[in-house]
């Protein structure tokens, strides 16, 4: 989703200034409730948010399985959510830290240690292996993003199950198009252990958890590592590839699943 602006735009190549009418990316609040309980507020493209909450609430590990869930409900801006057992207050207090997840998606020092100190329980043991110019091919499915063709300011995630693409999405937020592949995967019952996650923004540790968490043995990024990234790509048990654009990537750990 996007609005119009009009802008300035300056060439000093060519000495010119022209007023434009020019596409911006858009963020709204979600709100998150669990049980009529307020748990996070993530900023994000307001399109997909069931999915945004229902990845995130899979990927931050508050839940495990989609029978938990007895409905969903959206309200405007709320997302509304209810189990059929209560989640203990300790675990939503560990994963909402901040409390608001701004686009930046900052990580605290208190998050990051809890992260890391959690990756050797996320240990993906798949065998799931893809060829090397499929990965390729996968990552050029990002291109077909018509938001971030019109504004330049999103991000892009797929999911492929056995190299066919279940979910795509796009959100200014990078941690948000990965909850929200996940979400669309999670309805569409996707084997996650067969399974390759390919995004445009940058690799640390938190974005490397979510796929833990889902048992995704391939992550893929246009985009760079970040050295607490490839040590938790390392113990999780991750195959993590990097500056993957055609025709070239780097592979960081388990390189033996991309053939």
């Amino acid at each position: 989703m996007s609005t119009n602006f009009c802008v300035e735009k300056i060439n000093t190549r060519s000495n010119t200034r022209q007023m434009v009418d020019e596409e911006v990316a858009i963020e709204t609040p979600v709100n998150l409730f669990i049980n009529d309980e307020y748990v996070i507020t993530l900023l994000a493209t307001p399109e997909l948010r069931k999915e945004l909450a229902l990845g995130w609430l899979f990927t931050e590990g508050v839940l495990q399985s989609i029978d938990q869930i007895t409905q969903t409900n959206i309200d405007n801006d709320n997302i509304h959510v209810t189990t059929q057992q209560p989640i203990s207050e300790g675990k939503l207090r560990v994963v909402s830290v901040s409390r608001l997840l701004t686009t930046a998606c900052g990580l605290s020092a208190k998050k990051f240690f809890t992260i890391m100190s959690d990756l050797e329980q996320k240990a993906v043991e798949s065998e799931y292996a893809v060829k090397a110019d499929a990965i390729i091919s996968m990552v050029n499915r990002l291109d077909e993003s018509r938001l971030f063709s019109l504004t330049g300011g999103v991000h892009v995630a797929a999911l492929f199950e056995n190299e066919r693409l279940i979910a795509f999405a796009e959100d200014v937020g990078r941690h948000n198009t990965i909850d929200k592949v996940v979400g669309l995967g999670i309805q569409s019952n996707v084997n996650f252990s067969n399974s390759v996650l390919v995004s445009s923004g940058r690799q640390p540790a938190d974005m490397i958890l979510k796929a833990a968490r889902m048992g995704i043995p391939i992550v893929v990024s246009k985009a760079a590592p970040i050295r607490s990234g490839i040590i938790a790509a390392e113990k999780t048990g991750i195959t993590l590839a990097c500056f993957a654009r055609d025709p070239k990537m780097n592979v960081y750990t388990h390189h033996s699943r991309i053939l």
